[in-house]
């Protein structure tokens, strides 16, 4: 997958996450007014325990469950974007080049240059590293000369 569609695919993730994040606080803390409210209505106004359809304890145990599966699920939601951030990040790193299992530095003279003919050469370093040379003998230039711009009248 190109670097750009991994960068955009996390982009979307993390807005993904972020509304159904806050959607999930929105309803936390719209179900802990609720039991605040039955709380304060049974203890302060003196209504019956289960006006609102349970019992204070049961109000309070729903709420820490209710709670707990939203953090749970938060923390889920959270675990994933970092990894997937993480593999995003290992795979924008370059990857090193490899020539017989052994890993290539490579080095041109002069620097960028692209094109021509080049001398290429293998140095062995060590048992881990070989350093591959390529020396421009030819420039593109020198090789097919500069093109020469006609005119049609």
């Amino acid at each position: 997958m190109p670097i750009e569609e991994n960068r955009a695919d996390v982009n979307k993730l993390e807005k993904k996450y972020l509304k159904i994040a806050i959607v999930f606080f929105l309803l936390g803390m719209i179900y802990l007014l609720w039991t605040i409210t039955v709380i304060v209505t049974v203890v302060f106004f003196d209504f019956e325990f289960d006006w609102a359809g349970l019992t204070i304890d049961q109000w309070i145990i729903s709420s820490i469950i209710i709670f707990s599966i939203f953090l749970v699920i938060e923390i889920i939601f959270l675990l994933h974007h970092s990894s997937t951030k993480k593999k995003q990040i290992e795979s924008e790193k370059p990857k090193p080049l490899l020539y017989k299992g052994k890993r290539l530095h490579k080095y041109t003279v002069p620097t960028g240059s692209k094109g021509g003919i080049f001398s290429k050469t293998f140095v062995k370093i060590d048992d881990q590293n070989i350093l591959y040379l390529r020396y421009q003998m030819i420039p593109p230039n020198d090789l097919w000369g500069k093109k020469e711009k006609k005119l049609f009248f």
